[in-house]
Parts: C-alpha cells; sequence; structure tokens
C-alpha cells in the first residue's frame, strides 16, 4: 500500500494506491472519495470543478453557508430533507492503518451526529468502505445511514433483481420519483434485472429503487467495472422500502445504497459497509 498527500480542485488529497486500486479522499472539505481508479488509471469519479451542484442551506445552517455535492462518493443521512445537506466544508482529519486509513471530519451540528469514514483495501482490486455516525444528541435519534456514490455521466448501471419463486408473495419492487417519465430509454427492466444508462444529453433527471436481499450495483464507464455490494439487513428502509438507489442526470450518475433506519442512543454508533471492486 503507498499513500501521499496531493492536490485536487478541493485542496488536499490523500491518495491511496494498493493492488489496482486508487482512492483519493479529500482533506479540506467533506470528506469525499474524489478519486476512483481502477488498473486503468482513468478517475471515473464526478468532480464538480464548476460547482454546479450547490444549495443555500443559510435558513438552517447560518449565513452564507451552502451546500456543495463537490463529487465523489460520499456519506449523508436519510430520509432526505433541507437539514440533511450539511455544509460540509471545513478540515478532515485522518489517521493510517496497516490496511487503509480513517477520516473523521469535525461534528455535524443541528443533525448532530459525527462522521467517520474508513477504507480497508484487500491489496487487489477492492476495498472496504465503512461509514459510521456517532449520535452526539442527548437524546435518541432515528438514523439511516445513505451511502452515495457520484459518478461521470456517460455509463452503464446494472443492478441484478430476485428471480426467487415466492409463491403468492411478492419478490421485487421498482420505486420511481416524481420527475421521472416511466418510458424513459434510458432505463430498462427486464425479468432479472434493471439497466441504467447516463448520457449528457439527457432531457431530465431519472431515479429508481428497489429492494434487495443481496445489494449489488455494477457500473461500467470507459472501460472501467466499478461494482459496489453490501449486505441487505432487516429493518425498516426509506422510499418505499428502499435499500438500492440510483439517480442519473445530464451531469452524473449516483450509485446509492442504504441501511435500515434504526434508533440510536446518545453516544451510540449506526454503522454502514460497502464492498467495491474496481477493475
Amino acid at each position: 500500500m503507498e499513500c501521499k498527500v496531493s492536490r485536487c480542485f478541493l485542496g488536499r488529497m490523500l491518495e491511496i494506491t494498493s493492488g489496482s486500486v486508487c482512492l483519493g479522499v479529500t482533506l479540506d472539505v467533506g470528506p469525499r472519495i474524489i478519486k476512483i481508479a481502477g488498473k486503468k488509471g482513468e478517475n471515473i469519479a464526478f468532480e464538480d470543478k464548476l460547482d454546479q451542484v450547490n444549495k443555500d442551506v443559510s435558513a438552517i445552517y447560518g449565513e452564507g453557508k451552502t451546500w456543495h455535492i463537490y463529487g465523489g462518493h460520499r456519506m449523508w443521512l436519510s430520509p432526505e430533507e433541507e437539514s440533511t445537506y450539511y455544509p460540509d466544508c471545513t478540515r478532515v482529519d485522518y489517521v493510517m492503518t496497516d490496511n487503509g486509513a480513517i477520516f473523521e471530519p469535525a461534528e455535524w451540528k443541528v443533525k448532530n451526529v459525527r462522521p467517520r469514514l474508513e477504507l480497508r483495501f484487500d491489496g487487489k482490486n477492492g476495498v472496504e468502505v465503512e461509514m459510521s455516525f456517532v449520535n452526539t444528541s442527548s437524546e435518541a435519534q432515528k438514523l439511516c445511514i445513505w451511502a452515495l456514490t457520484v459518478l461521470k455521466c456517460g455509463g452503464k448501471l446494472t443492478v441484478p433483481l430476485s428471480t426467487e419463486n415466492t409463491g403468492y408473495l411478492a419478490n421485487r419492487n421498482i420505486v420511481h420519483w416524481h420527475y421521472n417519465d416511466v418510458n424513459d430509454s434510458r432505463f430498462k427492466l427486464y425479468n432479472d434485472k434493471f439497466v441504467l444508462t447516463s448520457t449528457p444529453d439527457a432531457a431530465g433527471p431519472f431515479k429508481v429503487g428497489t429492494m434487495l436481499k443481496g445489494i449489488k450495483a455494477v457500473y461500467e464507464y470507459n472501460g472501467t467495472v466499478f461494482t459496489k455490494e453490501c449486505d441487505a439487513r432487516e429493518g425498516v428502509y426509506p422510499d418505499f422500502a428502499s435499500n438500492l438507489e440510483t439517480y442519473t442526470s445530464e451531469l452524473i450518475h449516483e450509485v446509492e445504497t442504504l441501511s435500515p433506519i434504526e434508533e440510536i442512543a446518545p453516544g451510540g454508533k449506526i454503522t454502514h459497509t460497502e464492498k467495491w471492486r474496481i477493475e
């Protein structure tokens, strides 16, 4: 494993290379995994260098405060509402471990949580991405971790669906958002999977969610294959019971997983871990 502090458009970045995988994590904002590269060496993470995706959050977080997507992978909270757009624009501390690194930004005020991101590389083409929040409030909170990987537009996402014979019971769901055109040519639904392609000439956004027993999504972009998987735990999920969601616009293609909504006692922690492969 090799690591170095380099520069990106967001300031300092810790680059970690292990096997054929190179990830870069921002140190002055976020954190964001702003670089995601495999053996081809191309960064497939979206980088919002022109600050095209942002949101004024001054009504909640104070005058002049703005949330920026920045790009790459981020950890967030769901269900989505105004206060989840935390303006994470301050320094990120980190420590190296035997097989990766741990990143800890400042506590998120208003939401009253302390985030933590840990990367664990397998030395080949894989890495575990562990995300956690500690409840710093004096009261219990219902929390759900939302893991969003914001990738470059122009690829193809394939999500396997259940083919289990469940008799009289349903075995899969497809969840739409209000802005979707259900006849959108970017979305193809098959008996055992759905496929969502993204294109810079898209007329509008498209988002779809589903519930999977084994969460898996594969994004192919310009010869790089990015796979994320995670365990599907029992519990209540947001968005009509979705634990995997994907969103695309003319700029980005997001691959998102969610943890169940849990009640976390003061000082308690919620954790969600994804397994990535980049080939």
